[in-house]
């Protein structure tokens, strides 16, 4: 009994059907709507089905007439040879991959999806024919936006093929043409040159760009003018950047410059920023000493801390203004060399000392709320924000006092008078004695020295004199030689104590150290002229001369011995 497949043999013996996987050529004779019928000098027509005509496209490529190569498959129950295009042409493709392989040539690999650890795509030029690419091999620098690949062809070498595993690496040929480009790049290099280039990797120290096949970093400080808080904020990978060339390492390390390709702003800065003008700006950047203001790109201004505002207390400006903040400053100083411009923001409105000062000449009256008191004066608050000081020595007439022993109380209220106002050192000087008239000034219009007679009381004793508290807080001074008729008694002051009360002539004044001088002793004197002058007036016709008075007041002196 003969088996089906020696029938088979039989069969394709008689027909003249080539082997299973041969590539043959046929003319193709008829099209209906499932097969395609190929002469391919057979006693019979072979089939092929029709999908296997339509290409990539979903467009069937077929006419009668064309000749097509294929290969036979099997018998159909018709009794008609099965052909296959696609084995054929896989067959085809197949040799042109292990030709690449072989030779290094390039593929053109469009990328179909994203796998784990890479890429498939399809290197087929009529069939598919599915390939691996590695992350790693996909660039020079590994890339994170594989996505943005699907649907885009690259050209791409084969670094293996075994049994329909094909594995590419585009990073091999990218490097190659690198080389290439690397070496007439570096033959024709020098520092000045403009070139360009794409943007391989940004860090927050700059960019590496790729010069053609040189890699060349841009630190952050070339990429703008301006100041750039990172470097993504100005180029994006990929980008096609017109760099400068600034600088050339004997190790092939090229320093790149993105803002010398454009004018340096700061050339046109003295000419367009003059001293005490307006401009208007955005902060950029707050730091413990001030605000920096761009006014333009490239340039930028420095508020410092202290010409932030005139009155608000804070300890950092971001208590006072926001990164981004549009503001309007005063120019203070330009200093185009080093690239410094200082601004002001509180020079935008008058100084409330100059205000104050304007509105309050020395000598007015105002109230204000004690803020605090300390050995140095009474700080007091005038205007909103605004202190002024009322130093011991303006408190009382009396002389200087410690305001921490008197009875001034922090947060009450307190009229004063202004003194004086420096707008400039921002101080304001002043006084609560001045709210009264200066008894020492009425007291040398009161007292008239040699006639006026004062009673007071004995405020101090010491071995030169005594102090004598008069009214209104003047002091009196009498010297220990003033105090007693008696030249013999050196002992006066010590006969004296604090409290007891006093008379004496006033007989002049120390404007210096504001006491009136006073003399017991004259004032004695003159109560005996009195008295003499008084008993003698009373007695008519004078019995008793004057030198017998006289006499005998010597003789009581001299202890009843006649001189």
């Amino acid at each position: 009994m003969v088996d089906e497949k020696d029938f088979a043999e039989m069969v394709d013996e008689s027909m003249a059907v080539p082997d299973k996987g041969v590539a043959i050529k046929g003319i193709v004779v008829r099209i209906d709507q499932d097969d395609v019928f190929i002469d391919f000098g057979s006693k019979s027509e072979g089939a092929v089905s029709i999908k296997e005509f339509y290409n990539k496209k979903a467009e069937l490529d077929i006419n009668i007439g064309d000749e097509v190569e294929v290969v036979f498959d099997n018998w159909v129950s018709e009794g008609l040879p099965r052909l296959s295009k696609i084995k054929a042409d896989l067959v085809k493709e197949n040799q042109a991959i292990q030709e690449s392989f072989e030779q290094g040539k390039l593929v053109q690999a469009v990328i179909q999806q994203k796998v784990k650890g890479g890429l498939i795509a399809d290197i087929g030029e009529k069939v598919s024919i599915r390939a691996f690419i590695p992350a790693s091999q996909i660039d020079i620098v590994p890339r994170r936006d594989l996505d943005n690949l699907i649907g885009e062809t690259l050209e791409a070498k084969i670094i293996k093929f075994n049994q329909g595993d094909v594995v590419l690496s585009r990073r091999a040929h990218l490097e190659e043409v690198r080389e290439g480009l690397r070496q007439e790049t570096l033959a024709s290099i020098e520092v000045g040159k403009e070139v360009t280039g794409r943007v391989l990797n940004i860090i927050n120290q700059g960019a590496f760009v790729d010069i053609g096949g040189v890699e060349g970093f841009i630190p952050v400080s070339e990429i703008a003018w301006g100041r750039v808080a990172h470097p993504e904020d100005v180029v994006s990978r990929d980008q096609q950047v017109t760099t400068k060339i600034i600088k050339i390492e004997e190790n092939e390390k090229i320093t790149l410059s993105l803002k010398e390709t454009t004018p340096d702003p700061w050339e046109s800065v003295k000419g367009k920023y003059m001293p005490w003008t307006n401009v208007r700006g955005k902060a950029v950047s707050l730091t413990d000493f001030g605000v920096f203001v761009e006014l333009e790109p490239g340039v930028e201004g420095l508020v410092h801390i202290s010409e932030i505002t005139w009155t608000k207390k804070f300890r950092h400006p971001k208590e006072v203004i926001q990164p981004g903040t549009e503001l309007e400053a005063v120019v203070l100083d330009v200093d185009a060399e080093n690239r410094r411009i200082s601004l002001s923001l509180k020079q935008i409105e008058q100084s409330p000392w100059e205000q104050f000062k304007e509105t309050h000449p020395s000598g007015a009256r105002i109230k204000g709320i004690i803020r605090n008191v300390t050995d140095k004066g009474i700080f007091v608050e005038v205007a909103e924000n605004i202190v002024g000081l009322v130093r011991p020595d303006n408190i009382s007439w009396k002389g200087r006092v410690n305001p921490e022993e008197e009875s001034f109380e922090k947060g009450s209220e307190i009229e004063v008078v202004v003194l004086n106002v420096d707008d400039r050192n921002q101080r304001i000087a002043l006084g609560t004695k001045q709210l009264g008239s200066d008894p020492w000034e009425s007291a040398q219009k009161k007292y008239k020295s040699g006639e006026t007679i004062i009673t007071g009381k004995i405020k101090e004793v010491r071995d030169r004199g005594v102090t004598v508290e008069l009214e209104d807080d003047i002091e009196g001074w009498i010297r220990a030689n003033e105090l007693s008729q008696d030249r013999e008694n050196r002992d006066g002051p010590r006969n004296l104590s604090p409290g007891d009360e006093i008379t004496a002539l006033v007989t002049g004044f120390d404007k210096i150290k504001r006491q009136v001088n006073l003399s017991k002793r004259r004032h004695d004197d003159k109560l005996e002229r009195e008295r003499v002058s008084s008993f003698m007036s009373s007695q008519g016709e004078p019995s008793v001369k004057l030198g017998d008075v006289l006499k005998e007041k010597l003789k009581d002196i001299n202890n009843g011995e006649v001189v």
